[in-house]
């Protein structure tokens, strides 16, 4: 302690013997802050590798069986051998597999990116050949697009490629900042080789030789060197094709050019996809930043190009609309923060004020945000991190707390000036007598984050980390300040005595009269303490957990669940449907627009609220269910969202098959749980596939073999790539060997198509095969490495996670599942599981830190004990909180619980440091208890004053994390009622524990020197 206190008047001495020094430290940090904040990258997010990795394997036109078997399972296997992997899944659909891995958190994805590489290489000779990539993507919070781009038209944008490209896409490429441009809705032109099969039979030519000769027809290449004249030059022989008519005249055997058994056409690709917007046709854009650029001033870029393009001539007719900016929620979301700072930091002006009545000492001490703020930023920078909405709320936190030493110090200065004409002596006298108690309070406030930097990581506590940090900083930033800068300043004013203070007074005499009277009345007051920690079991009966369900949007989403195998014009009918309903009651349901999704067998309707909704997202639901029109094709429902109050069982087994039959069982009983709603099986609805099964013998006595029927199907059907062909401006074309579109609209041109010509006849394909339509899944999901199905739900208003767990599981106990079948809950449930463990373990390691250093800083274990006490009144306080303003348990007011065990304590350091000394200076406990409480009195109701001031505006505001996430408000309304609380018990309770810490201790001394005593007699020496 004694090194503590000399160090600190040290600081204090050398500020006070360098004033000048100081003063441009100081005021240089100020402008590195200043100058920080205009460098500091802005972003919604910091950059955070997301623990999870997805290989996808395209493979088009294939059945989600055929994927599974001949992709999935293989892929799964040897990557369920990398390490450190948490959890396993995978989907396989009739055009690619994909496998999705999920790690712990803090895992070095780029060594797990290149495991998972060398894994798949190991099996690549088990997949089949015409699987030509495999892609391993990553997720970082900073790859997700910060500008989402609509285009909407009454004209066919389906052509409209390269005047997108050229006039939107190009453009926004070339702003600084912006990393990548997509664009999609519409297909770039390609070349189609049509294949006649009639004149192919007839001129016996060989599909396999023909692909061969096409491919090696068009190749660029480096065929060395030579020197002449001392020159080196290069060698490159040019074997590109350079137009359509040289595809057209390319000789593919003897006599017999390409043109002459095929037509060579410029066509667009079939579209597999669409999107409305505000009932039209829509393209889209999605506009990625690069790391370390200002997504505000990128977006604003992004946005200028987007308005020249809205006025060009070109886009006459065209409408751009953007459908979601990041930079809009980050500054909304940074104005809001600003605007609760702001105003909470006057309400912390206006409150010192009342407290000190002089205009000087209340400036120097709010003095200490700005440079606080400012040093923060400045570290900010050179560590490398960013101002993004977490930071932020880091800051806005920690404002109504940078006061804190700051009040301690200048009150403990104000009252040695009482009786120390010598400014400088009273000063240093005022800094060391509460030094220890703002660098413990300090030490405690920072120390509750620890585990959540360096134990286990989870979601919560890596993004926790970022909020950390701002805080950790500036409250150290703090300490400084009022450990030298502002010793420095109240030596230079002019002391001036208080004027006596009839309510100050008044208050002083009451607290002194309670005070004694339950030190007088131990018993009693222990009581009264049991009783109120036992109250505490009342707002805990009835304040219910709730991890996501209270996330507020003004979005809602439409599933329409497409029952059957349907073209997407048909389903695009059943979208023209929904929204013609929808655009029809738009004023009463509230509707700003309606985006729409589509593709063969899905699709999906977004609909975006207008502001201020005067009624419930539940009701807005009933009231759009009610007249809904009825659907042929689709079972249109709201979707379920994992991450915003949706909930997930998942069915684990064997077959797709007795899953499905299990579901069908479970979804209706599930219906009738109270609180669920749109209760669904996660299928997509069945297809039919067209099973080709040949005859080998029929197809050996034609001179042909299984392979070669496959492989002459799949080009008709499913086409071909070959080498791209460079078209002049146009970049990169894709070419493709198909057959006639013909043969994929009829059945019977399929049966017909000739594989082969012998001398008599052409061979055709109902010839050497069987012809059958079968029944399929559209896609099979694995989950644990079993074949998974999902059943999922949205939880109605007013019923809380915790809630509907207890239902489920209460119905699922009495259904029998078969003998290898199980069932796990999924979703929500498992967010919710792990976040709040994490959670409650670093609570308890954070109150082991908050002991250890107090027992450091104190050299005592019953002392800190007595502080102690008071995090559980804190706890008391928050769930009366909860109870009071109608607040869910979520992990955000978890949060908001664990910074303020590092706040609730500081109250207690400082009353026990001043009784401490007051003992050590010669007076007796009571006395000391009574003078210490009564001297500190003023300056913890002032902290406590100007730290819930600052945070009654995110209380009472609707302020959100990013503008669109959680409220900020659990988290504040915990920190109010607990600190409350815990303040109004601490001043009478903690001095009764102290006190009876003592008398334990000293009860515990007499025994032992008893002991000893009575050891001697009976064993004399």
């Amino acid at each position: 302690m004694n090194k503590l206190d000399n160090m600190s008047v040290a600081l204090t001495d050398f500020a006070i013997r360098k004033p000048v020094t100081v003063c441009m430290l100081f005021f240089s940090m100020l402008l590195l802050g200043l100058m920080a904040s205009r460098l500091l990258p802005l972003e919604k997010f910091p950059g955070i590798d997301i623990p999870q990795m997805v290989v996808v394997v395209p493979y088009q036109d294939a059945t989600p069986a055929e994927v599974e078997k001949m992709i999935t399972k293989p892929v799964e296997e040897a990557l369920a051998t990398m390490s450190d992997v948490k959890r396993l899944s995978s989907r396989s659909n009739e055009d690619s597999a994909e496998i999705e891995l999920e790690f712990n958190w803090g895992e070095n994805l780029n060594a797990k990116s290149i495991e998972a590489r060398e894994k798949i290489d190991a099996i690549r000779h088990l997949l089949p050949s015409d699987v030509q990539r495999i892609m391993v993507y990553q997720f970082n919070t900073a790859d997700l697009p910060i500008f989402q781009l609509r285009v909407s038209s009454d004209r066919d944008l389906s052509n409209a490629y390269d005047l997108l490209e050229r006039n939107l896409k190009m453009p926004i490429e070339r702003v600084a900042g912006v990393s990548k441009v997509e664009l999609y809705g519409v297909m770039k032109k390609q070349i189609a080789i049509r294949l006649d099969a009639q004149r192919i039979a007839a001129l016996h030519i060989d599909l396999t030789k023909l692909y061969n000769v096409l491919q090696d027809a068009n190749f660029s290449m480096t065929a060395g060197h030579f020197f002449e004249l001392d020159q080196k030059i290069t060698v490159n022989p040019q074997g590109e094709f350079r137009s359509k008519e040289e595809i057209e005249d390319l000789i593919v055997q003897q006599g017999i050019r390409l043109k002459d058994l095929a037509e060579v056409r410029y066509e667009t690709p079939r579209r597999t996809e669409g999107r409305h917007l505000d009932r039209t046709y829509a393209v889209g854009l999605n506009i990625y930043r690069e790391s370390g650029s200002n997504l505000v001033e990128v977006s604003q870029a992004v946005l200028k190009v987007v308005d020249e393009a809205n006025e060009s001539p070109a886009f006459n007719g065209i409408n751009l609309y953007i459908m979601q900016d990041e930079a809009t929620s980050v500054t909304q979301s940074l104005s809001d923060l600003l605007s609760a700072g702001m105003l909470g930091a006057l309400l912390s002006v206006i409150v010192l004020y009342a407290f000190l009545r002089q205009w000087a000492p209340t400036l120097i001490v709010v003095l200490s945000v700005p440079f606080a703020i400012c040093i923060t930023l400045g570290f900010m920078y050179f560590m490398g991190y960013s101002l993004n909405i977490l930071s932020m709320m880091g800051l806005m936190l920690a404002i109504g707390m940078l006061v804190d030493n700051a009040v301690v110090v200048t009150e403990s200065i104000s009252h040695e000036r009482e009786t120390q004409p010598d400014a400088i002596k009273a000063t240093k006298a005022g800094v060391s007598k509460v030094s220890l108690a703002v660098i413990a309070g300090t030490a405690t406030t920072a120390i509750v984050f620890l585990p959540n930097i360096v134990g286990e990581k989870q979601e919560v506590t890596v993004f926790l980390e970022h909020v950390a940090i701002a805080i950790c900083i500036s409250l150290f930033a703090s300490l400084l300040i009022a450990q030298t800068l502002i010793p420095l300043l109240t030596t230079r004013l002019k002391y001036q005595a208080s004027k006596p203070r009839s309510q100050a007074g008044k208050f002083a005499n009451w607290y002194k009269r309670v005070l004694s009277w339950t030190l007088a009345h131990q018993g009693k007051t222990a009581l009264i303490a049991i009783l109120i920690l036992l109250s505490t079991a009342i707002p805990m009966g009835v304040v219910t957990n709730d991890g996501d369900n209270d996330n507020p949007n003004n979005q809602l989403w439409l599933n329409y669940n497409i029952d059957g195998n349907y073209s997407l014009d048909e389903v695009e009918k059943e979208v023209n449907r929904m929204e013609q309903y929808l655009y029809a009651n738009q004023e009463r349901f509230h509707i700003k627009q309606v985006y729409s999704y589509y593709n063969p067998g899905h699709a999906v309707s977004g609909l975006t609220l207008n502001e201020d909704l005067p009624i419930s997202q539940a009701e807005l639901k009933d009231m759009i269910r009610k007249d809904m029109p009825s659907f042929v094709r689709s079972q249109p429902s709201f979707r379920w969202n994992e991450s915003k109050g949706g909930v997930r069982l998942t069915l684990l087994g064997q077959s797709s098959e007795t899953l499905m039959r299990i579901a069908d069982q479970i979804v209706p009983v599930l219906e009738r749980v109270e609180g669920l709603t749109d209760v669904r099986a996660d299928i997509n609805g069945q297809k039919e596939e067209l099973q080709i099964r040949v005859d080998r013998q029929k197809a050996f006595r034609f001179g042909l073999s299984a392979e070669t029927v496959a492989n002459t199907v799949a080009t008709a059907l499913r086409g071909a790539n070959l080498r791209t062909f460079r078209h002049g401006d146009s970049g990169e074309m894709d070419i493709r060997l198909m057959f006639d579109e013909s043969l994929q609209h009829s059945l019977d041109e399929l049966k017909r198509l000739t594989i082969k010509r012998d001398d008599k006849q052409n061979i055709t394909l109902d010839m050497v095969a069987d012809i059958s339509i079968k029944p399929r899944l559209s896609q099979i999901r694995r989950y644990y490495r079993q074949t998974a199905l999902g059943v999922g739900a949205n939880l109605q208003e007013g019923t809380t996670l915790e809630q509907a767990r207890e239902r489920i599981e209460t119905v699922m106990a009495n259904i029998a599942l078969p003998s290898g079948y199980s069932w796990t809950l999924d979703g929500s449930f498992r967010n919710q599981n792990e976040s709040e463990a994490v959670m409650q373990i670093n609570m308890l390691l954070a109150v082991c830190m908050i002991y250890l250093v107090m027992a450091a800083l104190f050299e005592s274990l019953l002392l800190p004990t007595a502080v102690i006490t008071s995090l559980l009144f804190s706890f008391t306080g928050v769930f009366w909180a909860f109870l009071v303003t109608g607040t869910n348990m979520s992990v955000i007011g978890m949060i908001g619980m664990l910074i303020l065990m590092g706040i609730v304590v500081n109250n207690g350091i400082v009353l026990v440091d001043r009784i401490n000394q007051l003992i050590g200076e010669g007076e007796s406990v009571h006395q000391a208890i009574l003078d210490g409480c009564l001297s500190r009195a003023r300056p913890i109701l002032m902290t406590v004053a100007t730290t819930v001031l600052g945070l009654i505006p995110l209380a009472l505001g609707g302020t959100q994390i990013g503008g669109d996430g959680p409220p900020y408000a659990p988290m504040a309304i915990a920190i109010i009622g607990g600190l409350l609380f815990s303040t109004l018990t601490s001043l009478f309770l903690l001095p009764l524990t102290y006190l009876g810490l003592l008398k334990l201790r000293r009860a515990t001394v007499n025994m032992i020197a008893d002991s000893k005593r009575l050891v001697g007699r009976v064993i004399p020496e």
